[in-house]
C-alpha cells in the first residue's frame, strides 16, 4: 500500500511538471472539446423542433401518422448521432494525443490534434471510440440490471402498498447492495478499455483489435489499481466546483491519468 502510494504520488509530481507551460492550452483544448459536446448533444432539439412544425401542418391527426412521426423522431435520433460521434470522437483522441505525448517524452503540438481532424482518421476515431462505448454499455448492463431492477422493482411495489415493511426492508437493501457491488465490478472491469485511446494516439495505424488486446494485456492486475488511481483524483474534481476553477484542475486530471496510462503500456506499475 505504501508502495502504491509513492507511485500515485510520483505520477502526480510528473504531472505537475509536465502542465508548466502548458497550463493554458490544455484548458483551452479540454474546453473546446467541452463545448463541442454540448453542442453535439442539443441536436436533438432540432428533431423536437421538425416534429413540432411537422405536426403543426398536418391539419388533421390519425394513429397512423403519429406513429410514423415517432418513427421519424427516433430513426431522426439515430442518424443524428453520427454526426454527432464524428464531430467529439477525433477531438477526444487528438486530446488524448496531446496528453499522451507529453506523458510519454514526445513533443506536444497543435499538429497532435490536428492531425485527427482529417477525415480519414476522424472516421477511425469515431469507430475506436463508439466501440469502446458500446463495449463499456454492454459490461454496465451485465452488472448494474440485476442490483437495479431489484431496487426499483422493490420501490414500485412498496407504491402499492402490498409490501410488508420487513420485506421492503430486506429486498431494498439487498438490492442496493447487489446494485453497489455490480458497480465496483463494472469500474474495475472498465478499466480493461482505459489504454485503447492511448495505444491508438500513439500508433494511428493499429487495429481496433489489437488496441483492445493490448490494453487488456497491459490493464491485466492493474484494473483495481488503475481505478484507485480514478477515484484517488475525484477531490480535485469535486474542488473545482466550490473553489478551484474546473479550467485549472481539469488539465491536472487528464494530465495524471495520461501518465498513468503511459506508465502501464511502457510496463510499470504493479
Amino acid at each position: 500500500m505504501k508502495l502504491a502510494h509513492e507511485k500515485n504520488k510520483a505520477t502526480r509530481a510528473r504531472a505537475r511538471q509536465l502542465l508548466r507551460g502548458h497550463r493554458g492550452a490544455a484548458a483551452m483544448l479540454l474546453l473546446g472539446g467541452f463545448l463541442l459536446a454540448v453542442g453535439a448533444g442539443l441536436l436533438p432539439l432540432l428533431l423536437d423542433f421538425a416534429v413540432t412544425r411537422a405536426t403543426a401542418a398536418i391539419p388533421e391527426h390519425t394513429p397512423t401518422i403519429d406513429l410514423g412521426l415517432r418513427w421519424a423522431k427516433a430513426g431522426g435520433a439515430v442518424l443524428l448521432a453520427l454526426p454527432a460521434a464524428l464531430l467529439c470522437a477525433p477531438l477526444r483522441v487528438g486530446r488524448e494525443a496531446w496528453f499522451y505525448g507529453g506523458a510519454d517524452g514526445r513533443k506536444r503540438s497543435a499538429a497532435r490534434v490536428l492531425f485527427w481532424l482529417q477525415p480519414r482518421w476522424a472516421f477511425k476515431a469515431a469507430r475506436f471510440v463508439l466501440a469502446v462505448t458500446c463495449a463499456k454499455l454492454l459490461w454496465a448492463a451485465l452488472y448494474l440490471l440485476p442490483g437495479g431492477f431489484l431496487l426499483v422493482g422493490t420501490l414500485l411495489q412498496a407504491r402499492t402498498g402490498d409490501l410488508a415493511m420487513g420485506l421492503f426492508l430486506s429486498a431494498a437493501v439487498g438490492g442496493a447492495a447487489l446494485l453497489a457491488l455490480g458497480l465496483c465490478f463494472y469500474g474495475a472491469t472498465a478499466q480493461r478499455y482505459a489504454l485503447v485511446l492511448p495505444v491508438l494516439a500513439r500508433q494511428p495505424r493499429c487495429k481496433l483489435r489489437n488496441a483492445i488486446h493490448l490494453s487488456a494485456a497491459r490493464t491485466n492486475g492493474n484494473c483495481a489499481a488503475l481505478l484507485r488511481f480514478r477515484l484517488s483524483l475525484l477531490p480535485w474534481a469535486v474542488l473545482s466546483l466550490p473553489v478551484i476553477p474546473l479550467l485549472f484542475t481539469a488539465p491536472y486530471i487528464a494530465q495524471c491519468m495520461a501518465c498513468r496510462h503511459a506508465e502501464i503500456l511502457n510496463g510499470g506499475v504493479g
